[in-house]
Formats: structure tokens, C-alpha cells, sequence
């Protein structure tokens, strides 16, 4: 056979196949469906993952076996600790609420009060179940059933919440009236209405000798009614005896509460002492008025400020938390002092202060902005600290800034030279931010000490020759503010410097 017969036989057999195959196909001539190819699995197993999402877990929560449901609960109480969304479960979830097993009940509340306030509608179902929780036997139990039932921000049921505190605050276990006390701003604060009827359970809790309610007790005053101060009138002693004793947590409400209690009831120390100067109009006083007043000017001299025994009780009650492992506490302690104390007794907290500077990066920036202001008042307490303020080159820009502005604070006649060499050294920094700021340090130290203010000036007409345009232009204005605002650094510069002076200008 011919090479020309063999390819006519071939598109002859190749056409007869195309018939059949249309043939055999839809009337329109398309493929037949028998033709067409299955969808990969990989497609349709996406979608069957989200459509049988959690499925196991919620026939293990339908199924009538305890040790089941209580894996389940188990299951999702670890999804919602690694911050998986398990919402979808709720209606599941909340069907256990009646269980009689205790450990799947615990589990069930701890559930219920992460979602409840999202899952409204479907926790508004379980009302009656939640109140009857509020009777069981065991505190948990009634404890998580008040804490589910004020999550629901529902304003209907603000009655119900009402009668659920109350009678929560009237409850043997410290740890139910804990919760009630806790319960209380979120009652406030979904019906201000009920504010006085508030204020009778929290004189109630407020009035509670046991260290647990305490603190939850003072949060949900300063929440409800911060300017009733005579509640804290007749619980003042007690609140300062017993603060050591409270969690760390709570501590640090009572400590900004007994701060603003001290400065609106208590004379100020410091203040006291300032009064008791002479005047600076006495000189204008003529000399009638002077001859009629002496004996009252000898009176005004010899008096002393004592200091009010409740006023005492509190420094020496809160003196204690400085050496507090929670960094807020110590803080709060330091502001307190800051405050309230005579000024010969809050040397004691930079010392404390210090210590949270080897904390996290957070915690010390924090902490600086607190030394900045005491030390902006006090600053001869962290003379003896100044290397805790040495920047260091893993700090970042905030602690760095921070440190800067305090080591200018704390610079004197007699540290200044070792303040100086230190922010040479700042000056060669890669970080260009930091090193304008510290040409801007060593003005500041120029215009206040005047025994450095030469040298000062010397260094920063020197740093204009440099070759980095940042420090040169920073220099320029460092030294063009100093020329303006003192007339003897212009006379200096006038001597040493008659060359670039024109420059500058």
C-alpha cells in the first residue's frame, strides 16, 4: 500500500469515529454527560470540612455519655484557649447547662462566659437555667451562673440581674459575693438608673471583712459612685490594714483610691511647710501692721506641722508593697508617696523605681515617664542611681529619649562633667535621632549650670566642622538658641569664637 492510499484510510477511519462520537452526544452536538470528567477530590473536600466543621464534637455533646460530653467540653475549652473561634457550638454547648455531672457543668459556664455576650439571642433562652444555677450548692457553680447571667447585655433583663446581685451580695462564700461585687459595673453601666439601689450593696461590700472582696468591692465603687467619699469614711483604717493582704490586682484599684482619698482629706505636708515661710509682700508691711502682728509672727514661726495619725497609717500600710512583684503596684505605691508624703520621706521609692528598669522594653518605658516627673520635683533622690540612666545600644528610641531627658534633669556642678563625657559618647551614635537629641541635651546643660557652659559651648561650635549634615545643622541651632536667650554665652562666643560667629548668622 501507497504512502497516499495509507493516509486516505486514516482520515477516513478518523472521520468515522467523529461521527459516532456526535452522534452518540446531546442534540446540540456537545458532550454526552457519560463523557464528562469528575471534579478532583481535593475540590469537593474543602468544602465538605466546612460543612462538617465540628461535627464530632457536637454528636459527642448530643450523645447521652458523660465521659463524652465532658471530652467534648474538654475539646472546645483547648480550642478557645489557642484562640479558635468555636461560636458555632454554642447551641450545642448551652443544651449542657443541665447537666448533672459537676465537672461538665464548670466547663459548660466557662464556655458560656466567653460567648454569651455575642450569642445573646440563644443565652436569652437559658435564663431560667442560669437562676436556678444561682442556687446550687456549689459556689462555682453560682459564681459562673452570675457571671453568665450579667454578660448578657440585654436591658431587659436588668431586673433580673438586679435580684441576682443582691442576693449574690448576701452569700456565705466570699468568692459569689467576689463576683457580685465584680457583676456590679456592668449592671451600671447597662442601666444608670439603678445607681442608688448600687450604691446599698456596694456600702454593703465595701463594709466586708474578708480580703477577697476588698478589692473587687473599691473597683465597683470607683466605677459607680467615685465621689462618694463618705463611704470610704469608716472603712479608711481597715482598707489600709488589710491592702497587703489583697490580690495584686486589687491592690492596685485600692491604692488609686486611697491616693485620691489622701490628697481630698489630708493636708498636704509639703504645702504646710511652704506656708509657714514668711511672706515675700512682709517687707511692704508697715511698721504699725509688723508691731501688731509680732506676736502673732512668733506664734505663726515656732508652730511644726504634725501629721494626722490616719494620714501616717497610710504611708506606713503602703510602704510595704514597694518590694510588690507586680510592676503597677510599685508604680502606684511611688505616686502615692509622690502625692502625699513629706518630702524627706519619698526618697524610699526610686530605689524600687529603679529596680523595674531590668524589666520588659514596655515596663521601662513606663517607668522613665514616672522617674521624669518625680525627679522633675525631686531629683535629688536618683543622684545616687545616675548609670541606672546610661543608655545602652539595644534600648529603643522611647527609653533612649527618656533616659536623655532625665540625666539632663539630674546634671549638677557636681556630676555634670560625668554627665558630659557620657553624652559625647552619645554624639558618635549611628542613630541619628538620638544623637540630635543629645546635642540638644548638652544645650540644655549649658544654658542651666553656668560653671560648663564654656565648655559646652566649645564642644558644639566643634561638632559644626563635622562631616555628618545632621549633627552640623543640629549644633547651628543648638548654638543659635543658646546665643538668644542668655547675653553671657553671647559674650563668650563673642571672644572665643568671633569667626563663626558671623557664620552662624
Amino acid at each position: 500500500m501507497s504512502f497516499s492510499e495509507r493516509s486516505m484510510s486514516t482520515s477516513s477511519s478518523m472521520n468515522m469515529q467523529g461521527a459516532t462520537g456526535f452522534s452518540s452526544g446531546t442534540p446540540g452536538g456537545g458532550p454526552s454527560p457519560s463523557d464528562e470528567q469528575p471534579e478532583p477530590a481535593s475540590a469537593l473536600s474543602i468544602f465538605a470540612i466546612d460543612y462538617k466543621k465540628h461535627e464530632d464534637i457536637k454528636q459527642m455533646l448530643d450523645s447521652n455519655k458523660d465521659n463524652l460530653k465532658l471530652d467534648a467540653m474538654r475539646r472546645v475549652i483547648g480550642m478557645i484557649a489557642k484562640g479558635k473561634d468555636a461560636a458555632d457550638l454554642f447551641p450545642a454547648v448551652v443544651k449542657n447547662v443541665v447537666s448533672k455531672n459537676m465537672e461538665i457543668k464548670k466547663l459548660v459556664y466557662v464556655y458560656l462566659m466567653r460567648y454569651a455576650e455575642e450569642q445573646q439571642d440563644l443565652a436569652l433562652l437559658s435564663i431560667a437555667t442560669f437562676q436556678r444555677g444561682l442556687k446550687e450548692p456549689n459556689q462555682l457553680i453560682r459564681a459562673s451562673a452570675l457571671r453568665v447571667l450579667s454578660s448578657i447585655r440585654v436591658p431587659s433583663i436588668t431586673t433580673i440581674m438586679m435580684l441576682a446581685i443582691r442576693d449574690a451580695a448576701n452569700d456565705m462564700s466570699p468568692y459569689v459575693r467576689k463576683t457580685a461585687a465584680n457583676a456590679i459595673a456592668k449592671l451600671y453601666a447597662l442601666d444608670p438608673e439603678l445607681k442608688d439601689e448600687l450604691i446599698l450593696i456596694i456600702t454593703k461590700l465595701l463594709a466586708d471583712k474578708t480580703i477577697l472582696v476588698n478589692g473587687s468591692a473599691v473597683q465597683a465603687f470607683e466605677h459607680v459612685c467615685p465621689d462618694r467619699i463618705d463611704l470610704i469614711h469608716k472603712n479608711y483604717r481597715r482598707l489600709c490594714n488589710l491592702i497587703v493582704d489583697i490580690d495584686e490586682w486589687g491592690q492596685l484599684t485600692v491604692l488609686q483610691m486611697l491616693t485620691r482619698y489622701a490628697r481630698s482629706q489630708f493636708v498636704d505636708p509639703n504645702k504646710t511647710c511652704e506656708n509657714e515661710k514668711s511672706s515675700f509682700y512682709d517687707d511692704e508691711k508697715s511698721g504699725q501692721e509688723k508691731d501688731e502682728n509680732d506676736e502673732d509672727d512668733d506664734a505663726l514661726n515656732k508652730r511644726t506641722y504634725i501629721m494626722d495619725s490616719d494620714h501616717r497609717l497610710l504611708l506606713r500600710c503602703t510602704k510595704p508593697l514597694l518590694q510588690n512583684r507586680n510592676s503597677a503596684v510599685v508604680m502606684a505605691v511611688a505616686q502615692l508617696y509622690y502625692y502625699v508624703a513629706p518630702r524627706r520621706e519619698v526618697d524610699i521609692v526610686a530605689k524600687s523605681l529603679i529596680r523595674l528598669l531590668r524589666h520588659h522594653r514596655e515596663i521601662q518605658t513606663i517607668v522613665l515617664k514616672c522617674i521624669v516627673s518625680i525627679a522633675d520635683k525631686h531629683k535629688e533622690i536618683f543622684g545616687p542611681y545616675l548609670k541606672s540612666f546610661y543608655v545602652h545600644s539595644d534600648d529603643n528610641r522611647h527609653v533612649k529619649r527618656h533616659k536623655l531627658e532625665i540625666l539632663t534633669i539630674l546634671a549638677n556642678a557636681s556630676n555634670i562633667s560625668t554627665i558630659l563625657r557620657e553624652l559625647q559618647t552619645y554624639v558618635l551614635s549611628p542613630d541619628k535621632e538620638f544623637a540630635a537629641q543629645t546635642i540638644h541635651a548638652i544645650g540644655r546643660c549649658a544654658s542651666t549650670i553656668p560653671e560648663v557652659t564654656e565648655a559646652c559651648l566649645n564642644g558644639l561650635v566643634g561638632y559644626i566642622s563635622k562631616k555628618d549634615e545632621t549633627i552640623v545643622a543640629e549644633s547651628v541651632v543648638v548654638v543659635k538658641k543658646l546665643l538668644q536667650i542668655n547675653v553671657k554665652i553671647l559674650l563668650i562666643f563673642i571672644k572665643y569664637f568671633h569667626m563663626c560667629f558671623f557664620v552662624i548668622l
